[in-house]
Parts: C-alpha cells; sequence; structure tokens
C-alpha cells in the first residue's frame, strides 16, 4: 500500500504531466548495502550534476550506457541559464527515460550502486516536494478554517515609491519571494505597491505557472487553495513596509518537481541579478520563503550535492536569506532543503553551531523553521532536530486568503433569517483563515528578517549584500557569523 496519497502525475514548466511513483522500502530492489525509506518520485526522469563545462563526463556516459542495454532512450534538458549567467558552467542536466517500463529506480540503482561516492552524489530521482501544510482535508484539527482578523489592517509607515520596492525617498524596500502556489486577490494585497504582480524574466513567468490559477476544481477547492496568499499575509503582518514577490512553483494540490523548483529557483536568481545590476522591471531580492520539502530514498544521504542545493547556495553567494519550513511528520528524521542547513544548539537566546567550519562568511546558511503552538511550545505535528535552526509560531495562524476561495461545502444550521447561520466551513470570502503548519511558520522569521534589513537600512547602515544578510540572521536568530579567515 502507499505512503503517499494518490497522485498518478504532477506538472512540469512544459504544461504536460509526468507520471508520479512512490517508493516502498519493502518492496523495491536495491543493489546497495543502504537504509531506504519512502520517497516520491517522478517515474521517467532522473537528474545529474554535470561536470563544468564541456568536459567528458563518464557518468552521463555511463548512464548513457546502461540506458542503451535497456533499450531505453533517453532525453535530454540542460538547466537553463539566462543572459547574465550565460558564461557560468551549466550544472544541471534532467534525463527523460523513455521505455516499456517508465520507472527509472532500476537504472538508478543499477549506476549507483557501481560508481564511488562522490560520483553517485551527482545522480538522484526528480523527487516531488510536497507544501508544509497541516492537515489532509476538511475538516481536520489543525487545517484551514474561516476566521476572523479583528483590527486594521498593517500599515506602512514609509511612502510609497515609483516602484513597489522603492520608497518615496528612494530607499529599497526588502524584497520577500514566496515561492509557493502564487498570490490571490485580497485588499490587504491588491494594487500595485505591495506585491510585484506577473514578474518575468526575459518575457515569460519566474516559475512553473502564471498567476490566475484556478483555486478550485469540480470538487470545491483544492487542498492547498491560498497557501501562498495565506503565506504572504504572514510576512505582511511582520514586515508590512515589505515588498512581495510571488513566484508560483506549484499549482494547488500542493505538488512541485524538483527539476521544475531548480529550474524556478534559476530564473529567480537572474531576476535578482539583473535587479542588483539596476534592469528595467527587476528588483533585488532578499528573503526567500520555501515551504515544501522531501525526504530522500536513502536515510544516511543527507549529503546529497544536487542541482537545487547548488542554486539555493548560488542564491545565498548573492546575498538572499533562503528560510524553508521543517516538515509536519511529528519526527526528526530530516526534510530537505530544510535539513541542508547547519546543525545547532538552540539556546534561550542565541543558536549555536555544533560544527563552526558549517558557518561560511561568503553566504548566510539556509535557516529552517520548525512551529510551536500558542502557548510557545514545540507543536506536536513539527519536525525538529538539529537541523531546524529556530521555532516560530505555526499553530492557529491567522492570515489572509483569497477573497475568491469559496467551496461547495455549505453551513450545517440555517435559521428561518436567511442572515444567520452557522459557519460555512470551506468559505473564506471574507478574506481570512486560522491555518497551521510549519508552511506559516517560515514566513515568521522571514518578516523578522526582512524588518531587521530594512531597519538597519532606515538606519544608513551599508555593506556589501551578503555581510548585511549575516548581520540581520545574528540580530534575529543569535547564529554568530563566522570569522573570516585571514
Amino acid at each position: 500500500m502507499s505512503m503517499f496519497p494518490e497522485t498518478p502525475h504532477v506538472r512540469d514548466h512544459t504544461g504536460g504531466w509526468r507520471p508520479v511513483r512512490d517508493l516502498d522500502p519493502d518492496s523495491v530492489r536495491c543493489r546497495r548495502e543502504v537504509s531506504l525509506a519512502p520517497t516520491r518520485y517522478v517515474a521517467d526522469r532522473l537528474i545529474l550534476r554535470t561536470t563544468p563545462g564541456d568536459d567528458p563526463d563518464p557518468l552521463l556516459d555511463l548512464l548513457r550506457e546502461r540506458a542503451a542495454a535497456r533499450n531505453l532512450e533517453l532525453e535530454e534538458e540542460r538547466l537553463e541559464r539566462a543572459a547574465s549567467r550565460a558564461e557560468a558552467p551549466r550544472p544541471g542536466l534532467a534525463l527523460h527515460v523513455a521505455g516499456e517500463e517508465g520507472d527509472v529506480w532500476d537504472l538508478l540503482d543499477d549506476i549507483a550502486s557501481g560508481v564511488d561516492t562522490g560520483e553517485r552524489k551527482r545522480i538522484g530521482l526528480d523527487h516531488v516536494l510536497v507544501a508544509h501544510r497541516n492537515g489532509g482535508g476538511l475538516p481536520v484539527p489543525g487545517d484551514r478554517e474561516p476566521a476572523h482578523r479583528i483590527g486594521p489592517a498593517p500599515r506602512r509607515l514609509l511612502g510609497d515609491g515609483p516602484a513597489p520596492w522603492l520608497t518615496e525617498n528612494g530607499m529599497r524596500r526588502p524584497v520577500v519571494a514566496v515561492v509557493d502556489t502564487g498570490i490571490g486577490p485580497h485588499p490587504w494585497l491588491d494594487g500595485d505597491r505591495l506585491v510585484i504582480r506577473d514578474a518575468e524574466v526575459d518575457g515569460r513567468p519566474i516559475g512553473t505557472y502564471t498567476e490566475d490559477e484556478p483555486d478550485t476544481t469540480p470538487d470545491g477547492l483544492t487542498p492547498y487553495a491560498g497557501h501562498g496568499t495565506f503565506i504572504a499575509g504572514v510576512v505582511h503582518q511582520m514586515c508590512p513596509d515589505a515588498a512581495i514577490l510571488p513566484v508560483r512553483a506549484m499549482s494547488t494540490d500542493g505538488l512541485v518537481r524538483e527539476w521544475d523548483l531548480t529550474r524556478t529557483l534559476e530564473r529567480l536568481l537572474e531576476y535578482h541579478l539583473r535587479g542588483l545590476a539596476g534592469g528595467d522591471g527587476y528588483a533585488p531580492v532578499d528573503v526567500l520563503v520555501l515551504a515544501m520539502g522531501f525526504r530522500p530514498e536513502v536515510v544516511e544521504d543527507d549529503d546529497y550535492e544536487g542541482v537545487l542545493r547548488g542554486v539555493l547556495r548560488d542564491l545565498r553567494r548573492a546575498g538572499v536569506l533562503v528560510v524553508v519550513s521543517a516538515g509536519n511528520d511529528g519526527d526528526d528524521r530530516e526534510v530537505f532543503p530544510a535539513a541542508w542547513a547547519p546543525h545547532v544548539r538552540r539556546l534561550d537566546d542565541r543558536v549555536e553551531p555544533l560544527d563552526p567550519s558549517d558557518l561560511r562568511p561568503e553566504y548566510p546558511p539556509i535557516l529552517s523553521v520548525a512551529a510551536s503552538n500558542p502557548n510557545g511550545t514545540l507543536a506536536d505535528f513539527s519536525n525538529d532536530g538539529p537541523w531546524v535552526t529556530c521555532v516560530r509560531h505555526g499553530r492557529e495562524v491567522v492570515s489572509t486568503m483569497p477573497i475568491t476561495a469559496d467551496g461547495p461545502l455549505q453551513p450545517q444550521f440555517v435559521g428561518d433569517d436567511p442572515l444567520r447561520e452557522s459557519t460555512d466551513p470551506d468559505d473564506y470570502t471574507g478574506g481570512f483563515a486560522q491555518w497551521s503548519g510549519t508552511s506559516f511558520a517560515a514566513p515568521v522569521l522571514a518578516g523578522e528578517l526582512a524588518q531587521e534589513l530594512l531597519e538597519r537600512r532606515q538606519e544608513g547602515q551599508e555593506g556589501h549584500r551578503v555581510t548585511m544578510a549575516w548581520r540581520a540572521v545574528q540580530a534575529v536568530t543569535g547564529l554568530p557569523e563566522p570569522v573570516a579567515a585571514p
């Protein structure tokens, strides 16, 4: 029996659908002496981190040879690089495998069993990442439900400039990229001065999807409808003067392929670099929120050096703070990309690295976030472990929902007076919901980092983007800045 909900296909950036498989450790064949765990992957794709430039790649040659021996055909897709990074090595290759079975596991296992550890880390499955909201559907304790938010909307203190990321005096606002399901219509998030709508690179959306994907199906609201809008509302409450950049990497099924996420982040990096260079219509990105993750099939594979890890490192080298949710499995097994954060010891007012060499002065670390209850205790659904940087509020959070989100369920009670009824459990046209998950703890930290960067800019503090990012990390989390080598 599958350990995952039934999902036979997942969308990709071409508009097509890729077949999905669930790896069951009890039934799959494995030639290696490793401990396997359940994972979900694209059945006909492998991802290879290639060697720089046009040098021959023995691992790619081996892959082609073993595929041919199985009468499988390989269709290669290079990781896209836009103009400003055209001369950089192209580190990624997706390999579509066509054949009778249409499942790459046996091919991958065959190759991985015959190469050394360093080579094995360059090739892997195209994992399917799942967004980190709690609960599987209505009605589930901790899952979304309509809510009121009492009080006025968050108020910006700085006047608007000619672009959403500029104030009236020309200072750059912090830009928080929400790579998720997009941002739907809401009074807080409408207009053109808070949300950077319809951002593009070379005339195409940064992410896999455009912003006009529907929130509903014929059966009602999709499980993750409003997920990105909710995250954006949390960021806005934490830092009202931030600009929010929606990057739609997944549909409202909450699923995204590892390859498509890597491609999206590569395009986001291009958008950011053009913003740094002053390109018209582009803005530098300060903080990135990722509320999704996957667990690899090899339990010991915490050092997997795939292309996703590489592009996240490239973003951080360019001064982007990366905040990732820890996941909602209620245990301590590592979830990626959150578990690429440095292992730490959390104390009352600071965070200490277990290995100081994990902190690098040339780029800030990935910051992973667990979820707490309203009383400050760790939420029962939240993952935790030494790979979790910090804990933020993540249970029964109130934030924004698209005012178009209204499913087919009806109130249990409707009185003779048509204005009197019980709560309609899937009517979010009031604009707010209560929801739980590490998905909603991560934007709390992202908003705190944005606010710290904003206050430093208001004080006139300047410096290299990586240096300023590190100072914000130290101020908000207590994680010490590394000392650069003399």
